[in-house]
């Protein structure tokens, strides 16, 4: 699934195709796939892009917002008059006046393009919480979340209620760096050990945007290139620790898997 990271990711690559492009015409080859279609405007100018945890936004002149969930397996595709294909799993098509076009294409259709009115702040209608990169979300903020939650740290950070856009993948990793068990309980760190974790989210959100994303299955960029930051990965998805080289250990949490090594993460 998509995280902070590649959102970000596309949404950077967006903004230096798309801005200032018009929208020609809008096709919905999966109604369920695109809320509030009726609200759309075309023959809007592609204005400003934005991210809030995993949401991408894109106000098309003063008319709407398009906010898009890639959920598990969506992805956006830039295509222009030369590299466009059709694809069984399209589900909303938007053609640009100059020829090219931006696909969203989902394998599992968990995805959605929603219309909402200009400008929408995401969290007036959504239950969001503050952006894991947002300048508001200070160490004294985050330190406040956690003496609140009795929860394993893990769990907190995955509740997108509390802390926008860090997924499954980025907090097992976030977690070793910050040499933490994620069964530990949140209200219970230490105040070092919250700023080891703070710190860490910093930085590798930053580290993998760096490298546009996480690609394990389904994500891709908007030319349909993979990430970069799976070969950076320490814990997820592996089998031995990279720095004791004892056997790591997978627990499940909250119907998630977590892998971390029980002698660095204490």
């Amino acid at each position: 699934m998509p995280e902070l990271p590649e959102v970000e990711t596309i949404k950077r690559e967006l903004e230096a195709m798309i801005i200032g492009k018009t929208i020609k015409k809008t096709e919905a080859l999966l109604d369920r796939a695109f809320i509030n279609k009726d609200g759309f405007d075309t023959n809007g100018q592609i204005e400003k892009i934005s991210r809030v945890g995993k949401y991408l936004l894109i106000d098309i002149a003063d008319k709407c917002t398009l906010v898009i969930h890639l959920r598990m397996t969506g992805k956006l595709i830039y295509e222009t008059k030369n590299t466009t294909q059709d694809s069984k799993h399209n589900r909303v098509i938007f053609y640009f006046k100059t020829g090219d076009r931006l696909v969203f294409n989902d394998i599992r259709t968990f995805g959605l393009v929603e219309v909402l009115p200009y400008q929408t702040p995401l969290q007036s209608i959504k239950d969001i919480g503050i952006d894991a990169l947002s300048d508001d979300f200070t160490f004294a903020l985050f330190d406040e979340i956690c003496r609140k939650k009795a929860v394993p740290i893990k769990n907190l950070l995955l509740d997108q209620k509390l802390i926008a856009g860090i997924g499954n993948i980025y907090a097992q990793e976030i977690l070793f760096w910050a040499k933490i068990s994620p069964e530990r309980v949140a209200s219970k760190l230490y105040t070092k050990e919250r700023k080891r974790i703070y710190e860490q989210i910093n930085r590798i959100l930053l580290k993998a945007i760096k490298h546009n994303g996480t690609s394990i299955s389904d994500y891709r960029r908007i030319d349909n290139k993979t990430g970069e930051f799976q070969n950076f990965l320490q814990v997820y998805a592996k089998k031995v620790c990279p720095v004791c080289k004892n056997t790591l250990t997978k627990i499940k949490q909250g119907g998630r898997t977590t892998t971390f090594c029980s002698s660095c993460q204490k």
